[in-house]
Formats: structure tokens, C-alpha cells, sequence
């Protein structure tokens, strides 16, 4: 005890951190763990930033993705780095040291180099061989690449660029509603992962717009880079100059590190399912690979097949099943209202004013401090607990708004699903809007069978209108595909057919599980039955067409087993009748028994010859053709009942061409490969379409 008495422990320093060095610090919560993991982010939150700007004017995106990777000697060029890949001291590297000829005979006594020749003999150093992609330790080398993303969206102000990149958690994406982003923070943390891994700052440029189809008269360029410690942009260039070539949108460029061998396959992943899902939108997408890693080039584009565009989201306010003790506080501190019953009425969702009366006298019950007049800044803490607790056990609270949220919608998910895989049958579903705490969301589902689709049950996630790439297994939707639906009961077999699955979920707080925020667990029964429903009623359409065709080819089985037995049949009756053909002819038979028989016309025919075996044989697969015909017309009858008048016919959605007005309704228009008819007009919230 006097010994640990003795020794003088340390004072511990207090220091803070800033919100930039604490996501530097940890980078993997944002989606940075590694060099792949990292490129893949960047060209993520590059490409979402992109489609917002765009969609924020409501103008059709159109954004161009250039990954240009660099080696280690291009990456030097490019930054300006001196020095060389020599060795001066091998040892220090591992390096194993070749020694050349005039060096081994001097070691070998053979006679002694003068002190200039030795001089000018320079010890020559020899690297281990290594596999071509791989560094030592067997893993794949990691690159520099320049990631360059341009949108034709509404750009950024002149004044506002430096802290919408420079200071971390500042955004517009923080309140109720539905988002692109996970945690708000975007191209800033590709500039703190750009920062740490290349050191070179980011270079924006962009011409700020608020109408689609005007041009900015100026175009802005900003280099900059961000003080860790302080969370303050550091500006290199930030100039204002004539918009000549009328530039509109942004054009964001940052140096990483990255790995595009391990996860270039997810960044093209990435961007076909994203193509799906904003069919109204054009990618082109070029990686330049660097020549010392003979990657292949990639040149792909994604080009529009719609013009519909899903309406903005809106902010809403929280609804009060949503509320924690921390968010009353807080609205309780930045409410401009003058009561605790305008309070109510007015910062929440889903209160009427009856409801909030109600709510006041509850609170008022064992605290007579509460009243409707009371103002909102003198609740105290412990009645802010006495608040929360009440909101959320009240019932009479209305669902929250759903037409806040922003989906997709089935047009544009049929035109994603049908341009990149071509299925034989797609059919699609969308859930009426639903709640979890408090807030609300809706699941889109389309399953497509057939075509172009991958071999067995495949599971295609969004959330929010992204994909989701990462921890398939663990996510609710795979789950529910693998466990909990009979796929054979729908005549599809999981294993045997090519099935398609596409779920997404629009919510203003989509619940993630794990911080990597890539799936949705499935302990959440209100978000599983309504994905269950969707996808069921899509299989039900499917079994549907499925069935009928089965029908049809049960009956033409039927029919080929039958014609089979028709020779033998007519071998048997026509035996049959040559025989009492020729027992007749032995015996006498007066015209009247003759009258009386119903077959004397066939057996006269028979024994004249002017009904032979041919003929009967013929008469009998007639019987056959027409019982099957007579089936498959029982087949369409029944299904005219239902919305597939043919396993051939499916309602399609398309948009009205300039010339519909020459189409006659339910006049047959033919193409190559098609027989379009017109049906009916329906009119949707979103647009005028055409059923056909």
C-alpha cells in the first residue's frame, strides 16, 4: 500500500473532439472500413448528392460517373511528389541486395577495382517477386483514383460551397422526411477520406440555379479542404467567373485511395440496380484503368426509358408516438408559440385541438401546473418525463401522413425491371402507407419470372430509392423469399425457374440494423406483413398466368395421348363392324329390321366402301381436337372473369404518345412483336397514363 502511495499516477487530460475528427477517427460507421469499402462510398454518396440536386428543380437527372485509377508513380506525377522507387538503404525495406559481377570478384580475390571503377559500381537492388494485383501479405494492391461525378441539377451558391463541404453534420436533410442519405453527411466525408488517403484537396465546379432550363450567367470554382481539428473548410481557390460554355449543375472531383479489384464489381452492381430503380434518370459511368494494373476499361450507359419523375418529399412534423424526453426539449426551446395548447396543436402531428384539451387535463391531473395557457419554456424537466409518457400511450392519435413520402412508383419500377431483364412476367404491388413509431413508410414489390432473370430466388433491395448491396442474408425481404413463401404453391420452383424479387421501402426514418445501416432485421411485423402481402399478391398474378398455360398444355397432352389410342380404336370398332357386315350376309334381314337399326347407314356405308378405315380414323381424332378445344375455350371464359383475359395478354402502362388520339379504342394495333389494345384511359395522381 505505502509502494502504490508512492507512485504518482498520471493527471488524465480532458480534450474534445470535433464531429470531423471523430468520423475520421471513425470512418467505418459512415461506410469507409476499407479502401474498396471506401471507393464504393464515394461514388455512392457522389451520385446520391447528384440525383437530389437534379430532382430538387424537378429536372430529369443526367450525371456522368469517371473513376480514372492512378499507380503509385502516376499518383506522385499527378500530386508533384519528389523522390524516387530506388532504395539507398535495402535493409530497410526487406529488399533483398544483387551484387554484380565486379563485386564478387573483388570478394573473391581475383583482383582488386581501382577506388573509381568501385565507385561507379552501384549496388543494384532486387525486389521480391510478387504476384501481378497483389501486394506482400497476399491481398489485392491498393490504387489512387480520381472520381469525378457531374450533374445537371441546381448547383451550389458562390458564398454557400465552403461550409456545405467543409463542416461536417451541417445539412438540409436532418428534419421529417424522406432521404437519400444515411447520416448526413455526403461528400464531406468523402473529402475527410480523400484527405486521409491521398492528402489532395477536392475541386468543385459548379453554376448555381433555382428555375430548370435557365442558365447561370456565372459559373463558381471552389478547392478546399477541411481542418480536422476545428470542423472549418480551408479554402485554396474560391472564384467567381462568366458561365461561357453555359455550364448547369456541378462537377465534383476528389482524390482517393481504393481498391477497385475488390469492389469495382459492386460500384457496377451499384449503378444497374440504381438504374432500375430512377428509370428516369441517364448514367454514363467510364473507368480508365491505370496501365500497370491491365484492369479492363469500362464504358457503360444507363440510358432514360421515363419521363416520370416521382413528386419531392415532403417535411412533416413528428408525429407524437415518435417523441423522446431529448426532442420535446428540444421543440419545448425553439417553439414560437405562446401556450402549451398552441404547443400541441402546432409542433406535433396528428393532435386536433380536442385531443390536445384532453391531453392538458390528463397532464393536469396530480400536477395543477399544467394548463392549456401554460408557456412552453416554463416546463420543467421531470414534466417533460411526464409529457413523453403520456403522448406515447395515447391512442386517439391518427396514422402519420403518408403523402409526404416520395416512392418510385410501379411505372417506373415495370420500365427498370422490364429494360434490364426482359422477364416473361413481371407484375408489381405497392402497400397502402403504414406506420412505425411514429413514422410513416410504404413497400413497392415487383416480382418478374423468366427472360433474362438470374438463375433460382433472387432478392433485389432499396431503401429510400438506393440499393442495398451489403448483408443480403440478414435483411427482412431475403428471409421472407426464403422462409416464409411456398414458391411451388404458385407453380414456380425456386430451384429449377428464374425468379426476380424487388423490394423497396420509402419510410422518413428507414430502420436499419447495424451501424453499416445495409439491411432492415425482420423483427418489425407492421414492415414484414406488408412485405409479405406485396409479394404474395404478385405471385398470385403470376400463378395466375402460369396456371392457364398449364391448363393449356394439360389439355394438348391429353389430346396427343388420346390420338394415340386412335388407330387401335379404329382397328377395334371396325372389326366390329365387319363383323356384323358379315354375319348380316349370311343371314335374312327384312327392310323393316334394317329401318330400325340406327347404324344400317354406316354399316351400308362400310359395306360399299364409301366409309373406310381412313375415314373413320379421321372422324375420331376430329372428336378428340374438338374435346380439347371445347376445354380450352372453358379455360378463357373463366378467365375473361378475371383481369388476364389470356396467358398472352398482361396490362401494360404506357405513356400517351402525341398520335394516341388516332387510336381507336378496341381496334388491334400490330407490331413485330406485339398486338397492343386499347382498352380503357385511368388517370393516376402522378400523370396521365394509357391502360392497353
Amino acid at each position: 500500500q505505502d509502494l502504490l502511495l508512492s507512485v504518482k499516477m498520471p493527471l488524465e487530460k480532458q480534450r474534445q473532439k470535433s464531429p470531423a475528427e471523430f468520423f475520421s477517427d471513425n470512418a467505418a460507421i459512415a461506410g469507409f472500413d476499407n479502401p474498396g469499402k471506401s471507393l464504393y462510398t464515394t461514388v455512392r454518396e457522389l451520385v446520391e448528392n447528384a440525383l437530389d440536386a437534379a430532382e430538387s428543380v424537378g429536372t430529369l437527372p443526367t450525371i456522368g460517373i469517371q473513376i480514372k485509377e492512378m499507380d503509385q508513380k502516376e499518383f506522385n506525377a499527378y500530386r508533384g511528389v519528389l523522390g524516387s522507387n530506388e532504395r539507398k538503404d535495402s535493409s530497410l525495406f526487406g529488399l533483398k541486395e544483387k551484387k554484380s559481377k565486379k563485386r564478387k570478384l573483388e570478394e573473391g580475390g581475383e583482383g582488386k577495382a581501382d577506388s573509381a571503377v568501385a565507385d561507379e559500381d552501384a549496388e543494384e537492388v532486387q525486389e521480391p517477386k510478387v504476384e501481378k494485383g497483389k501486394k506482400r501479405g497476399g491481398k489485392s494492391e491498393d490504387q489512387y483514383y480520381i472520381v469525378t461525378v457531374k450533374d445537371n441539377g441546381c448547383g451550389m451558391a458562390f458564398e454557400a460551397i465552403p461550409n456545405m463541404l467543409g463542416i461536417v453534420l451541417s445539412g438540409s436533410k436532418y428534419g421529417v422526411r424522406q432521404t437519400r442519405g444515411k447520416f448526413g453527411l455526403g461528400a464531406k466525408m468523402a473529402l475527410i477520406w480523400g484527405k486521409k488517403s491521398t492528402g489532395v484537396p477536392v475541386k468543385v465546379v459548379s453554376a448555381h440555379t433555382t428555375e430548370p432550363g435557365t442558365v447561370p450567367k456565372t459559373v463558381t470554382t471552389c478547392v478546399l479542404d477541411i481542418d480536422i481539428y476545428k470542423n472549418r473548410p480551408r479554402t485554396e481557390v474560391h472564384e467567381e467567373t462568366k458561365n461561357t460554355e453555359e455550364f448547369v449543375g456541378t462537377e465534383f472531383q476528389v482524390v482517393v485511395g481504393g481498391n477497385w479489384k475488390s469492389h469495382g464489381k459492386y460500384i457496377k452492381s451499384y449503378l444497374q440496380k440504381l438504374a432500375i430503380i430512377t428509370p428516369y434518370a441517364e448514367f454514363k459511368f467510364d473507368f480508365v484503368p491505370a496501365e500497370s494494373t491491365k484492369s479492363a476499361k469500362v464504358d457503360v450507359l444507363y440510358e432514360r426509358t421515363s419521363n416520370n419523375m416521382p413528386e419531392l418529399s415532403r417535411e412533416v412534423k413528428h408525429h407524437p408516438s415518435s417523441v423522446n424526453n431529448l426532442l420535446i426539449q428540444q421543440l419545448l426551446d425553439i417553439t414560437k408559440t405562446k401556450t402549451l395548447f398552441q404547443f400541441f396543436t402546432t409542433e406535433l402531428a396528428a393532435i386536433k385541438k380536442p385531443i390536445a384539451q384532453r391531453i392538458i387535463a390528463e397532464l393536469a391531473v396530480g400536477d395543477k401546473s399544467f394548463s392549456e395557457s401554460m408557456k412552453p419554456k416554463n416546463v420543467t424537466s421531470t414534466q417533460v418525463n411526464r409529457i413523453c409518457q403520456i403522448l406515447k400511450t395515447v391512442t386517439e392519435f391518427g396514422n402519420p401522413d403518408g403523402t409526404c413520402l416520395s416512392p418510385a412508383g410501379e411505372y417506373n419500377l415495370r420500365l427498370g425491371i422490364e429494360r434490364h431483364y426482359k422477364p416473361d412476367h413481371l407484375f408489381t404491388c405497392t402497400s397502402k402507407a403504414d406506420a412505425h413509431e411514429g413514422h410513416p413508410f410504404l413497400v413497392e414489390v415487383g416480382v418478374a419470372y423468366g427472360g433474362n432473370c438470374r438463375d433460382k430466388v433472387n432478392v433485389t433491395r432499396f431503401a429510400n430509392r438506393i440499393p442495398l448491396l451489403f448483408e443480403p442474408g440478414a435483411d427482412v425481404s431475403k428471409k421472407i423469399c426464403d422462409k416464409l413463401i411456398n414458391w411451388k404453391s404458385y407453380h414456380m420452383d425456386p430451384v429449377a425457374n428464374s425468379i426476380e424479387v424487388f423490394v423497396s421501402i420509402v419510410s422518413t426514418k428507414i430502420p436499419f440494423k447495424g451501424t453499416g445501416k445495409e439491411y432492415i432485421g425482420d423483427n418489425i411485423n407492421v414492415i414484414k406483413q406488408r412485405i409479405l402481402t406485396c409479394i404474395q399478391s404478385c405471385c398470385r398474378q403470376i400463378k395466375e398466368i402460369l396456371g392457364k398455360r398449364k391448363k393449356l398444355g394439360d389439355a394438348k397432352s391429353r389430346r396427343n395421348k388420346l390420338a394415340k389410342y386412335v388407330p387401335d380404336a379404329t382397328n377395334a370398332i371396325f372389326g366390329i363392324l365387319e363383323a356384323v357386315i358379315e354375319k348380316g350376309s349370311t343371314s335374312t334381314s327384312s327392310s323393316s329390321s334394317s329401318s330400325s337399326n340406327p347404324y344400317s347407314k354406316l354399316i351400308s356405308d362400310v359395306k360399299s366402301k364409301n366409309f373406310t378405315r381412313k375415314h373413320f380414323e379421321e372422324k375420331l381424332l376430329e372428336l378428340v381436337d374438338k374435346e380439347v378445344k371445347e376445354a380450352e375455350n372453358q379455360d378463357l371464359l373463366d378467365a375473361k372473369k378475371s383481369s388476364i383475359s389470356h396467358p398472352d395478354e398482361q396490362p401494360i402502362f404506357l405513356k400517351p404518345l402525341d398520335h394516341e388520339k388516332d387510336l381507336a379504342w378496341g381496334k388491334a394495333v400490330s407490331t413485330e412483336n406485339f398486338v397492343f389494345v386499347p382498352t380503357q384511359a385511368i388517370v393516376e395522381s402522378r400523370g396521365n397514363f394509357v391502360e392497353k
